[in-house]
């Protein structure tokens, strides 16, 4: 078995027991619905400040075929930005998404609260599971990308691309928070759909990233 394949499997356990870490912190503060939707937004915020530094970091050439994506990046196709400057990927990447995570991040601390008739979030357990997330996307970053020196076969445009999909599962995730809520007004009812379905976007999400940093390793 390759080496890089072995990695991306211990990866994968990862991510799994950072979701199942933080079941068992909001199972710890009494099931509090308010708390993990912010610790989810929290951890977008995260993920897009690493792709800031992957991008600053990137040393690898693109491939058109490693850059498939259904929606364009600030107004252009993604593979317009193939051989721009890093400055010019990274602005695109921070136009996309700061201020559609800025407008979520105020949704989700206010009104969803009053819509959904949910109790407010307490700080601390917000801070628990927050990073009790983010902790597996920072010793990816620092054991896979820096540590296994995958700065060098990635490219920055590539790289552009991944983050939408994570955006995508976010609003997905309020959404089917929000229809859970509606549905029942039971917290652990909602806690447990919600882990499930970010689990599931997170592993997804996780293995297409894994494909493409090995088909990396083949050219």
């Amino acid at each position: 078995m390759h080496p890089s394949w072995k990695r991306a499997q211990w990866s994968f356990v990862g991510v799994l027991l950072a979701n199942l870490a933080s079941l068992a912190v909001i199972w710890w503060f009494d099931w509090q619905v308010h708390a993990l939707l912010i610790a989810y937004w929290l951890e977008a915020g995260v993920v897009g400040g690493i792709y800031v530094q992957k991008i600053s970091r990137a040393e690898g050439t693109d491939d058109l075929e490693s850059i498939r994506a259904f929606w364009n990046i600030a107004g252009e196709p993604p593979r317009s930005y193939i051989g721009k400057p890093k400055g010019d990927i990274l602005g695109a990447l921070l136009e996309q998404y700061v201020l559609i995570w800025l407008l979520l991040g105020l949704y989700v601390a206010g009104p969803l609260v009053g819509a959904l008739e949910i109790e407010p979030a307490s700080p601390l357990t917000v801070v628990l599971i927050a990073v009790s997330l983010v902790v597996s996307h920072i010793y990816s970053y620092w054991a896979e990308y820096l540590g296994n020196r995958e700065y060098e076969r990635r490219g920055p445009v590539s790289l552009l691309v991944e983050p939408a999909a994570r955006f995508v599962a976010l609003f997905g995730v309020v959404f089917i928070g929000g229809l859970a809520a509606n549905l029942t007004q039971e917290p652990l009812g909602v806690v447990v759909v919600l882990i499930f379905f970010k689990t599931c976007a997170d592993l997804f999400q996780h293995r297409r990233e894994r494909k493409r940093v090995l088909r990396t390793h083949e050219h």
